[in-house]
């Protein structure tokens, strides 16, 4: 089982990677948590940047995504994505 990073020591470390990873990519973390295929994706990109015995599994993973998410950017979280032509803020 893979662990997640706690907040303390390197757990500034892999937010950053999540944060970096997920402005690489074109999805929301609504869309990444919600589509198991772009969940492993993003599971290995993110996984790919952290040591061995420091990376995420799935479910470990999109929980800190959403928080992430929820923190926002001002706060050290996620950058806020465009949305789309579904989007509410498209009229």
């Amino acid at each position: 089982m893979k662990t997640q990073l706690s907040s303390a020591g390197n757990g500034g470390t892999s937010d950053r990677v999540i944060c970096d990873q997920y402005a690489a990519v074109p999805h929301t973390a609504d869309e990444i948590v919600s589509d198991p295929e772009l969940s492993e994706g993003f599971l290995k990109l993110v996984n790919q940047h952290l040591p061995p015995g420091q990376q995420y599994d799935a479910a470990q993973l999109n929980k800190r995504l959403l928080n992430l998410r929820r923190r926002g950017e001002d706060n050290g979280g996620l950058i806020r994505k465009q949305r789309g032509f579904n989007g509410r803020n498209i009229g």
